[in-house]
């Protein structure tokens, strides 16, 4: 008797999920490095995104499991360029796509540990981030966003929260992020020129 295709995938995918999930927890325990990364203007900073998989609907619902993440994906996309335009963010942002490999530069590694909505219907996001450059890494921290949607809420208003939540999550990165460009003091000092103001 042929096994249904649904039990197939189910334990066929689970060990790939699971080494997934290895993987991440992996580069959760990397130490940060002793070098302070400082961020180029004149360079491209490539932005990686990875959504903790909902391992349930992945085995229950696979179509609807792929359509809540491309979602995700592009709220997440929409959110990095707003914020980017609304912080004035100094340097070209190269917003990779699933499975593309960052060009020569500064990796900014976004993981998602949870985006999702709870039992008690609280939507949760709670983004981990970090950056990477050329085998330095500094841990700038996990960042925490909740909401409660309307009781009234439909769908769409929903999303909205949704959409909201990692908003929010972002924006506190962005500030964490931003101080990982030089200041005209900390430029004047690795440069050996006295900075405006100081003592001859």
């Amino acid at each position: 008797m042929k096994a249904p295709r649904n039990f197939v995938n189910r334990y066929l995918l689970l060990p790939v999920l699971a080494l997934g999930l290895a993987g991440c927890d992996t580069l959760q325990e990397v130490p940060d490095s002793d070098t302070y990364i400082f961020l180029d203007p004149e360079a491209t900073l490539y932005v990686r995104f990875t959504l903790a998989p909902d391992l349930a609907l992945e085995n229950r619902f696979p179509d609807l499991a792929d359509t809540i993440e491309e979602r995700r994906y592009e709220q997440f996309y929409a959110s990095m360029r707003s914020l980017a335009q609304l912080y004035r963010f100094p340097m070209d942002m190269h917003l990779l796509e699933k499975f593309e490999t960052p060009g020569d530069g500064p990796v900014l590694d976004l993981f998602a540990i949870r985006w999702e909505q709870d039992q008690m219907g609280e939507i949760n996001a709670v983004l981990r981030a970090r950056l990477e450059k050329y085998g330095h890494l500094n841990t700038l921290g996990t960042f925490k966003q909740r909401e409660m949607p309307s009781v009234m809420s439909n769908y769409e208003r929903t999303e909205q929260v949704y959409a909201r939540t990692m908003e929010d999550a972002l924006s506190q990165m962005f500030v964490e992020l931003n101080n990982h460009f030089e200041t005209a003091a900390e430029e004047a000092y690795v440069e050996g020129v006295p900075s405006v103001g100081s003592e001859p």
